[in-house]
């Protein structure tokens, strides 16, 4: 693979091109049989993530872009749908308008996974058990790596929340600023995604109980939050990891208390009340914000179920009466909604949109998108594996059924068969891991894992290839199916303890092929390619 071109070259780069330049945009080969916009669509896509096209450059105008790629115009804009729809592009309308690069954030992403753990009932107490899986051992990093620098970044942000206790949307917004740059800190960009999907959720929950409580019980909560960002820094400060640890865990224990007497932590989440409120920010005058507003409207509506799978819109002229909008920002709105995969809109269709329900799918690969944009290495990915999946495969033990634990044991016995196979081998692990994660019976938790499991399944295929030459492969499968045969064993038993250790372990005896190999170093986009 190249080297990208250096910040300074690349931000011109797009803008810069001469007419006879055709380093870019030049006639798409036939390789295959493919739509050739789905191969433009991808060319493009991996050169975006790669960093050679970059955030905010506008492409060239379409009819440049047609005439150099020699297409036609309803193959470009199919292509550059597409990338919209992933988050890649963004088509600006009018004077000055066009096709402009965006580096995908977590925005989209968390609040797609919102609207699918809501729609799922997810409860507060599902996604508090998911936060004590992710979280802790993000501030036992953070404590460990933290420079004085990135300390007066986290007392800065604490200063603000305390400011804006009497405020709820000034002070869920602190929190969760809060809450990133502690996942930023923690120098591993898997967490930091994961974590951040689930940002949106939490505050949410938090904004529902503040916002809406009487004055006395949202002190409470803010104070709570509060005093436990403040222990943690305190931890910090004098860099004992551990102590951050257990300060962090015990800060989102307390915090789930309060909210347990309040009678809600079986309750599904609701984040309408945040959406509306941030909704109701927007500039009245703005068109786009206008459309935004719209947007986000339909899509509470559908959180809130009165909008389900296959329910059509009313008419675009009923709509826009409505919400008191113009046509062309009433459909701008929909091609917002229709981006993030929640309505299907087709030309000509005077029935009205069509309502999709959001799916794991959807949000893993958005998730897995966000993760190639950042660079992420293999070892990076391994890292965060080896923090995670401990303490599920801990619940999973708790919970596993007697027919749940009798596949896990076939699974055990299929990957002794394979030991001397590493294709073989790599497959039955994969069956292993989805039987088990399928006990965890925690939306929260299952949608990490489908996230984690859409990157295994893309990265995989190299690193079977890759282990495939080395001599000791063998040796290593056995070991590693020796530590499932001693999980299935703790879970059988119930032994949560035990479980999280040997999966630990199992981690533990790859880590070191992977950390020292040129393999870490390789980042997802390429693995996956």
């Amino acid at each position: 693979m190249t080297n990208p071109p250096g910040d300074s070259e690349r931000a011109s780069h797009l803008a810069a091109i001469p007419p006879s330049d055709d380093s870019h945009w030049r006639a798409l080969p036939r390789r295959n049989t493919q739509k050739v916009s789905h191969l433009l669509a991808a060319d493009l896509r991996r050169e975006i993530l790669s960093g050679q096209l970059v955030a905010d450059q506008q492409l060239p105008p379409e009819a440049e872009l047609t005439a150099r790629l020699r297409i036609s115009r309803e193959t470009l804009r199919e292509a550059l749908r597409i990338l919209e729809s992933q988050q890649l592009i963004e088509i600006r309308r009018g004077r000055g308008g066009g096709a402009v690069v965006r580096r995908p954030g977590l925005q989209a992403v968390g609040r797609y996974v919102t609207l699918l753990l809501q729609l799922r009932g997810t409860s507060l107490a599902h996604l508090e058990e998911a936060r004590s899986v992710i979280e802790p051992p993000v501030a036992e990093l953070v404590a460990l790596r933290a420079t004085d620098e990135d300390l007066d970044r986290l007392v800065a942000l604490h200063d603000a929340e305390r400011a804006a206790e009497d405020d709820p949307l000034a002070f869920v917004t602190a929190v969760g600023r809060f809450d990133q740059v502690l996942t930023q800190l923690s120098g591993n960009r898997t967490i930091e995604v994961i974590a951040g999907v689930f940002r949106d959720i939490y505050a949410g929950q938090v904004y529902s109980v503040i916002g809406n409580a009487d004055p006395a019980v949202a002190q409470r909560v803010a104070r709570r939050v509060v005093v436990g960002h403040s222990a943690f820094l305190d931890a910090v400060r004098r860099r004992e990891a551990s102590l951050a640890r257990k300060v962090w865990s015990d800060y989102l224990y307390t915090t789930s208390r309060i909210l347990v007497g309040r009678n809600i932590s079986r309750q599904p989440i609701d984040i309408a009340p945040l959406w509306r409120a941030l909704a109701g920010q927007s500039d009245p005058e703005s068109a786009p914000r206008r459309a935004t507003v719209v947007a986000a409207e339909i899509r509470t509506r559908i959180a809130e179920g009165r909008l389900g799978e296959g329910d059509r819109l009313p008419p675009q002229a009923d709509l826009a009466e409505e919400f008191g909008v113009s046509r062309p920002t009433l459909r701008e709105a929909l091609r917002i909604l229709e981006m993030e995969y929640l309505l299907d809109l087709r030309t000509g269709d005077r029935g009205g949109a069509t309502i999709l329900r959001p799916s794991t799918r959807v949000a893993a690969q958005l998730s897995g998108i966000v993760l190639e944009a950042r660079g992420t290495t293999l070892a990076d990915f391994s890292r965060a594996l080896r923090l995670i999946e401990p303490p599920i495969m801990g619940l999973v033990a708790l919970r596993s059924s007697p027919e749940q634990l009798a596949t896990l044991a076939a699974v055990a016995l299929d990957m002794a068969d394979a030991v001397d196979d590493t294709t073989r081998f790599v497959e039955a692990w994969q069956d292993g891991e989805r039987a088990a994660l399928s006990a965890v019976e925690n939306p929260a938790l299952t949608v990490i894992a489908e996230i984690l499991h859409w990157v295994r399944a893309g990265v995989d295929p190299a690193v079977t290839a890759d282990a495939k030459s080395v001599p000791w492969v063998a040796t290593t499968n056995r070991r590693a199916q020796a530590g499932f045969a001693d999980f299935v064993a703790a879970a059988a038993e119930h032994d949560d303890a035990r479980a999280s250790r040997v999966w630990a372990e199992c981690f533990s005896a790859l880590a070191p092929w992977i950390e020292e190999s040129e393999l870490g170093t390789r980042l997802v986009l390429d693995l996956i390619g």
